[in-house]
């Protein structure tokens, strides 16, 4: 498939993948700092997509610097592609901590205990399609199956956020009224952090249509082969995705150490010491 540009339609911008590399870069350090200090767990998978976000756009440049390498090619794409996977583990798990925080197991359409299973198994599906389907894309003789496996995965992803975004909905609704009886620890309120969790997943939702609608067009399409639209509709949604997780913590939402309202054994909300 190399061509003038290499494997590539366009000529990649190296200032871009520098920039992005660096944004994603800061935001991951920042959300590993949050993570030790708040000993907030829950976000690894968050912050190992952030730093995988970040490697992404290193490749990124690497392989727009060697456009012809196929090596830096399949490693920024999957590195890229990915990461909201992770973000949507660590979304799932805020989700039903939350749930337990208000006390209110009853107003969730699945019971907190197995939203995570539920929706991280379904989320790992979808990332293994997808990691699986990306490396076959870059294979001769197996890009249709990759292309397929891709789509799937992102369907699934799509079904699963979808999902979510309907139980969230639901909860928020059962829940109104109630906000002033919940505990507030720090400067935003359980509802802040559902609606992040809600907008998040919108966000998420759209790359995924996004990346849908490029994949079924192909390695040809008018998506794929114009650089534009995927900093625009992926890049910029994952990191102001990023960032608002930076603005809302749900460890200042569920109360730290940190926040000197909690005892030292309730530093975090454990999914099973609670039940309705």
């Amino acid at each position: 498939m190399a061509g003038q540009n290499g494997i590539y339609l366009y000529e990649p911008s190296l200032a871009g993948a520098l920039v992005a590399a660096a944004a994603f870069g800061a935001s991951a350090v920042y959300h590993l700092l949050q993570l030790i200090r708040k000993r907030a767990w829950f976000y690894s998978s968050f912050v190992i997509g952030a730093f995988m976000m970040t490697a992404g756009y290193v490749f990124r440049y690497i392989s727009a610097k060697s456009p012809a390498d196929l090596g830096p090619y399949i490693a920024q794409s999957l590195f890229i592609i990915l990461p909201p996977s992770l973000y949507a583990a660590t979304i799932y798990m805020i989700y039903g901590r939350l749930v337990l925080f208000v006390n209110a197991p009853e107003a969730s359409i699945i019971l907190p205990t197995r939203v995570t299973k539920i929706f991280v198994c379904g989320d790992v599906l979808a990332f293994l399609l997808q990691a699986g389907g990306g490396g076959m894309m870059a294979q001769e003789g197996m890009a249709k199956l990759g292309q397929t496996l891709m789509l799937i995965g992102l369907f699934i992803q799509l079904f699963f956020f979808g999902f979510f975004l309907t139980i969230s909905l639901v909860f928020w609704k059962r829940m109104s009224g109630k906000a002033l009886s919940i505990p507030q620890y720090g400067k935003y309120t359980w509802l802040a952090l559902l609606k992040l969790l809600l907008c998040a997943a919108v966000i998420i939702i759209l790359r995924c249509v996004f990346r849908v609608i490029e994949f079924s067009q192909g390695h040809d399409g008018y998506l794929a082969s114009h650089e534009v639209y995927m900093y625009l509709l992926d890049t910029a949604p994952m990191f102001i995705v990023q960032v608002l997780f930076h603005m809302v913590h749900a460890a200042d939402i569920f109360g730290t150490r940190a926040t000197g309202k909690l005892a030292d054994n309730e530093s975090y909300i454990d999914l099973y010491e609670r039940s309705a």
